[in-house]
Order: structure tokens, then sequence, then C-alpha cells
């Protein structure tokens, strides 16, 4: 992610992101709609980047964004010089520090060194919610959202992380922040944040959830696949943690009655790893792969009628023979 350093302040009308994404939310807003520092953004083909796609992308590739041990020590220094002996100056430097870098690279780093520097939490918490609420850079919100994820309070949730997350630029960083404070219940949280974005967010969302909750299970089934980026990007996801082949085999023996909104939920995921391209994964990457086809054969047999209100349900025989 490449930026333009010359200031730190050449937003659209200096307006904080935050402030932005609540109280001056546009109209017609959207998830994924152009954040106030987007002119900031250099003119090469980080400017181009969808809303959460630079993580989502990162993160499943084989490029490397780490850093030297000594670079993100010497950031985290600076953060540190800020927390204890806070003004002005200290916090320009570290805005301008942190920026120099994707938020993505420095995080872990960051988080570590600020851990072992024996800090007072809450004077860790409270910058993180200045970087979170109260700059106009992108890179700086993301930053300050994964340090409230480990310093912050259950609090935050609602007033920060969450405003902030129903962006997709910053969900990415929010759903593990909610992770780390929540833990276990965190489904509570997580499940109507996925339902309020629909892309690169909604993903990692997902990957963020307890998947030991029956209800996850049942959700991934019926509504996981579905974002705007395409059925292949979760589906061997809501296959393996949904049990897609277990629930498929219980239809098809009579053990449970299968509904619109669940069939229909099945063949999105069916759908999503029949494509192959070899870039998602496939049914072959599936595990239970067999036993699914299988079951999805004899489950649409069965209840012949259920399986003609989906139109897709011959091409996803046509593609299993």
């Amino acid at each position: 992610m490449v930026w333009n350093l010359s200031s730190l302040r050449r937003c659209v009308n200096d307006m904080m992101i935050y402030d932005f994404l609540t109280v001056n939310k546009p109209e017609g807003y959207r998830s994924d709609c152009a954040l106030p520092d987007h002119a900031l953004l250099g003119d090469g083909a980080a400017s181009s980047w969808v809303a959460g796609a630079y993580e989502g992308l990162m993160m499943r590739s084989l490029y490397s964004i780490r850093r030297q041990p000594l670079m993100n020590y010497l950031l985290a220094r600076k953060v540190r010089r800020q927390i204890v002996k806070s003004s002005e100056e200290n916090r320009t430097a570290m805005h301008k520090a942190l920026i120099k870098a994707s938020a993505l690279a420095i995080v872990d780093p960051l988080i570590s060194f600020l851990s072992g520097f024996n800090l007072d939490r809450e004077a860790v918490a409270a910058e993180a919610r200045h970087l979170a609420t109260e700059t106009e850079h992108r890179e700086l919100v993301k930053v300050g959202i994964a340090l409230l994820g480990t310093f912050g309070k259950m609090e935050d949730i609602e007033t920060i992380l969450l405003p902030l997350g129903r962006h997709e630029e910053f969900t990415f960083y929010v759903a593990p922040a909610v992770r780390a404070l929540m833990g276990d219940d965190r489904n509570a949280v997580l499940l109507p944040l996925a339902d309020a974005v629909d892309g690169w967010g909604r993903l990692a969302v997902l990957y963020e959830l307890n998947f030991a909750d029956p209800a996850v299970k049942d959700y991934l089934l019926r509504f996981g696949c579905r974002n705007r980026l395409g059925l292949a990007e979760a589906a061997n996801l809501c296959a393996t943690k949904g049990d897609l082949a277990g629930t498929l085999e219980a239809l098809a023996a009579g053990e449970a009655l299968p509904d619109a909104e669940l069939y229909q939920g099945l063949c999105d995921i069916l759908t999503g790893l029949l494509v192959f391209d070899g870039v998602h994964d496939s049914i072959q990457d599936y595990k239970h792969g067999h036993r699914a086809q299988v079951a999805f054969v004899v489950l649409t047999q069965k209840y012949r009628e259920l399986a003609g209100m989906d139109p897709r349900t011959e091409e996803i025989l046509k593609k299993m023979r």
C-alpha cells in the first residue's frame, strides 16, 4: 500500500474516518464506499484496491510482508514514547512512522513489543482509541483497532469497533479484535457483523467465528457462502466447519427434514466447490467431498419437488458426474 506522505492532513474536509462512518455517514452509504483518505493513496495499483481486498489477498498469497525485527522494534519505541510521554510532537512522529508501512505488516510485532514493554494498559488503550477515532488515515485506524483487541475493554466493541467494522476496509481488523475481547461469546457480535458486510469483510468475519456453536454451523450452511465476491470464496470453509457431508447424509437418510432456505444454502456451497479455476478450493480439496456428492444425489432423488425449486440442481448434478 503506497501513500502520499507529504502531509498528514490532506483528506476530504480533514474529516476523521470514524466521524465519516458515524455522525457524518454519507447518503447512500455502502460498506465498501470510498473513505475520506482515498486521495492520499498513490497513483499506482494501491489506489484501485477494493475495500478489504489488500488484506484478504495478501493473507492468501505467498508474498512476504514481514519487516526486519529491528525496524519493528524502533517503530514500537516511537509508539511507546507517545504513550509514556504524550505530546503533539511525539504523536505526529508516531503517526508518520506508522503510515510508512501497511498495518497488516506491523500490527502483530507492534503488539508483541508493546506487551513486552510492561506499559500501563489503560494508557495504551487510550492511545489506541485516539488512533481509531481521531485520525484521518486508514492505516492509523487499523493499528488502533488491533491495539484495542489486546489492550481495550468490552465497551470499546459497541462504541468503536463495530462502527468501524461495518466498513469492509476495517472488518479484517475488527473481527479478531472482537474475538480477543469476547472469547467464546463472540458470535453474538460477529454474526450480525457478518450480515452487515458482503465482501472481503464478510470473509474476514467468517474465519473468526466460534465454530463450536451449533448456531454457527447452521448459519454457514444456510448463508455462509453468500457474498459479492463469489460463492467459491468461502465454500470450503462453510463445507468443513458446517459439516456439509454429515448434514447431507442426515437429510438423505430422513434423519432431518430439509427446507427451501437450507437447500438453497447447500446448493450455494456445492456450486462454489464445483468451481475448478485453480485459485479457489474445490470439491477435491474438501476432505469429505465424495461423501457430500453421494448424499446430494440421494437427497435430490428423495425430495424431487424441493430439488426442482433451485435451478442450479441439474448443473450441480451434471458437474458431479
